[in-house]
């Protein structure tokens, strides 16, 4: 595309053919490498702008790029001039605009008022010699235009100067592109590292119970270091959070945060997802694509659910650790990478090495800092911390009065074993400041859910048997435990013994001393 129009005029290129067509590649080399460094579009504008007044010897230039699929001006990026005289201005800019996107082709004139109805703001633009207006175009579509001046007693432009400046535009469509992209990846990732700050700093995470203090503790110890952490722990007790407060509160905060659930993608959608493809190694692959253990380069890649991964998925794994490098599927050559790498799981992965689903070698490359974070029903006492600040949040996002809980309603909240944990308290929270009327200032029991009120709970002291010796209240506890453990399990013997720490065979013999009736089938 570039170099048609640089040779149209003749098929043997002369000595200042070759030389404007090179000026033009050293330019637009170096607004690739401008481009190519800036996370913000805006900081590379200024000399971009300015490599093009330099290419045609303007006195003053402007950049305007166009929202996507619409002819909205979408900003002004900059406007720079070789002087304090500056014939640029909103007003002609958008004139100069507007005749691109009507035509679909550059403007050379040196006679503006013939070419554009400048109304009474004619005199304005006495003093301009010579104006160039080019588009940017990407796909026939006219992505933005560049506005180039020359003043008096300057001699206008030539056309020479407009296949420079066109082929100019054209040669930096793509990197403009790519910077977009860019841009809106770096102002993402802004606001996320604002939102964690803001939501999931250390102080964020309630909780003073032991348990979360014993979390709290290795977290002091984990976040400074370049450590592999394991997260273990039920379905919504918050390791994405933790993995998240831990990237960002640790050494790779200024980089990129990468989570991906393992459980959520098909084998071989995963193995692209993490460490991309070259164009054509599988059906649909039509370009290259970046894994997330590149898009993570410098900092953290966030593998939830790793126990989902198949043993082939896993070895791969165990190579990237092992060597620091990956291999994307179909490529020839392995890519050098810098990660650190937070893995989660929400079962017990000893029990998949032991069935021959997990590698052991790989557990043991993940399992440099194990965090086991607690159930909510191990932590009852954090839950009216938790609800008090849900409450607030939802509260303000719905328009709700809402300052309190109603004791009874905390009473409820506390008896209730949450299978789904802190993401099912945020959503009952939630759901019952929608249901409440918008001047109540307390939160009241009939907001809460009926089955959280007689659906399982949590054995009470005074639920109890408190009459009679010592052994027997032993015993009615003992019973009340095992009975409410081994229904969170679905009577899985082995897997409620493992929780409370004993055998199965001490397991055994407590069902059958307790005279505890299994469920109905």
């Amino acid at each position: 595309m570039l170099n048609a129009r640089l040779e149209e005029s003749s098929h043997e290129i002369s000595v200042e053919d070759a030389t404007r067509r090179l000026a033009v590649l050293q330019a637009a080399n170096r607004i690739a490498h401008l481009l190519g460094k800036a996370n913000l579009l805006e900081q590379a504008l200024e000399p971009l702008i300015a490599e093009f007044i330099e290419l045609v010897q303007a006195d003053c230039g402007s950049i305007q790029l166009l929202r996507p699929g619409s002819e909205r001006t979408h900003r002004t990026l900059i406007r720079k001039s070789k002087s304090q005289e500056n014939g640029c201005d909103p007003h002609l800019e958008n004139l100069l605009t507007g005749w691109i996107l009507k035509h679909h082709t550059l403007l050379l004139t040196d006679d503006l008022a013939a070419q554009i109805k400048l109304g009474v703001a004619a005199k304005r633009y006495e003093n301009i010699s010579s104006v160039l207006a080019v588009p940017i175009t990407q796909q026939e579509n006219v992505i933005g235009v560049v506005n180039l001046i020359r003043l008096q007693p300057s001699s206008p432009f030539a056309e020479s100067h407009a296949q420079m400046a066109l082929a100019l535009a054209q040669e930096t469509v793509e990197f403009i592109e790519q910077a977009h992209v860019r841009e809106q990846l770096f102002s993402n990732y802004q606001k996320l590292r604002q939102e964690v700050a803001d939501r999931y700093s250390l102080n964020g995470i309630l909780g003073r119970s032991p348990a979360m203090n014993e979390v709290f503790s290795v977290l002091d110890r984990v976040i400074p270091t370049e450590g592999r952490v394991l997260l273990q722990g039920e379905s919504g007790t918050g390791k994405e959070l933790i993995a998240k407060i831990i990237h960002h509160e640790g050494p790779r905060k200024n980089h990129p945060f990468v989570a991906v659930d393992c459980g959520a993608l098909p084998p071989t959608l995963l193995e692209s997802e993490l460490f991309g493809h070259v164009r054509g190694s599988f059906t649909g692959a039509d370009r290259d694509r970046r894994g997330l253990f590149e898009e993570a380069g410098g900092g953290t890649l966030f593998l939830d659910e790793i126990a989902n991964t198949t043993l082939e998925t896993q070895s791969k794994l165990l190579r990237v650790l092992q060597e620091g490098e990956i291999r994307p599927i179909g490529a020839n050559q392995t890519r050098k990478v810098d990660v650190r790498i937070i893995t989660a799981a929400s079962i017990d992965l000893n029990q998949r090495i032991a069935k021959g689903e997990f590698r052991s070698d790989l557990f043991f490359r993940l399992n440099v800092v194990s965090i086991r974070l607690p159930a909510l029903r191990e932590r009852v006492e954090d839950i009216p911390t938790l609800a008090a600040s849900f409450l607030k949040r939802f509260a303000e996002k719905h328009g709700k009065q809402l300052r309190h809980l109603a004791p009874d309603a905390i009473k409820i909240l506390e008896r209730y074993s949450w299978p789904g944990n802190v993401r099912e308290l945020e959503n009952v929270i939630e759901r019952a400041v929608i249901l409440a009327k918008p001047n109540e200032p307390t939160l009241k029991p009939e907001y809460i859910p009926f089955e959280l009120s007689h659906g399982e709970i949590l054995p009470q002291s005074h639920d109890l048997i408190l009459t009679g010796n010592l052994d027997s209240l032993l015993a009615n506890y003992e019973r009340e435990i095992l009975r409410h453990v081994l229904n969170k399990h679905d009577w899985n013997q082995t897997t409620a013994a493992k929780e409370l720490k004993i055998s199965e065979r001490v397991m055994r013999y407590k069902i059958k001393r307790l005279a505890l009736p299994s469920p109905k089938k």
